[in-house]
């Protein structure tokens, strides 16, 4: 357990195809109280940009894989349309937008195909141009891996050896909520560029359910005293 407790939050983002990286990442994430005394949650890295509104904290984890030709998989999609976006402006891009967040990155694939392991790389790649810091090895975790390269024993050693580094990042200090939220502003202009029904102004986190539950209570208190007033006059 981490010597230092704080009160941050760490995201585990994922995307995959056929629920392997995401069990991996819901594995990650109901870990992280109990060896660093910090709260977690997992999401898709789909989810991170237009649910989380890419509120970036500074220590993410990402798990996924490669899906046909070395496409994103399921929920990791527009994180990879945001992604190439980046490489591609590379000659042009603000290498200081994502400066104060830390990754650390496993992929999952399969090397029988020759373009194992494209996705994660291409994550790889745009982040680092755009400022952020890789913590640990990029892992690479190889369904066609045998012996000691076997897949789940890869996950495995990957994720032990990932909590001393990341009690490292946590015990450090934070990073300013300027340069998080200049994170946070850039990928969401970067998006909004890109994606072409990417909207980002702020969502109303008001659920229908929040709303239609009073309204309910109220029309059911209505009709209770309609009837006991009924009642009443019927005597």
């Amino acid at each position: 357990m981490a010597s230092t407790a704080t009160n941050e939050e760490i995201l585990v983002l994922y995307g995959s195809q056929t629920g392997n990286s995401e069990q991996t990442a819901i594995d990650i994430c109901e870990k992280i109280p109990e060896k660093l005394s910090v709260t977690a949650r997992h999401m898709q890295l789909d989810d991170f940009l237009e649910v989380e509104r890419a509120k970036w904290p500074r220590l993410v984890v990402i798990v996924t894989s490669s899906y046909g030709v070395g496409q994103a998989p399921l929920g990791c999609q527009r994180f990879r349309e945001f992604c190439d976006a980046i490489v591609e402006k590379e000659e042009t891009l603000d290498r200081s937008m994502l400066t104060g967040v830390k990754y650390a990155l496993l992929g999952l694939g399969d090397s029988k195909y020759t373009t194992f392991f494209q996705n994660p790389t291409q994550l790889d790649k745009a982040l680092q141009l755009a400022g952020a810091t890789r913590v640990g090895s990029l892992g690479k975790a190889d369904a066609s891996g045998e012996g000691g390269d076997d897949q789940l024993k890869t996950i495995g050693r990957w994720i032990d050896n990932l909590w001393p580094v990341l009690i490292e990042v946590i015990s450090s200090d934070p990073p300013s909520s300027d340069l998080l939220e200049k994170a946070r502003s850039s990928s969401l202009e970067i998006c909004s560029e890109v994606i072409p029904d990417f909207d980002p102004s702020p969502r109303n986190t008001t659920s229908i359910f929040q709303i239609a539950v009073p309204v309910l209570v109220a029309i059911v208190a209505a009709v209770y005293f309609m009837t006991i007033q009924s009642e009443n006059e019927n005597e």
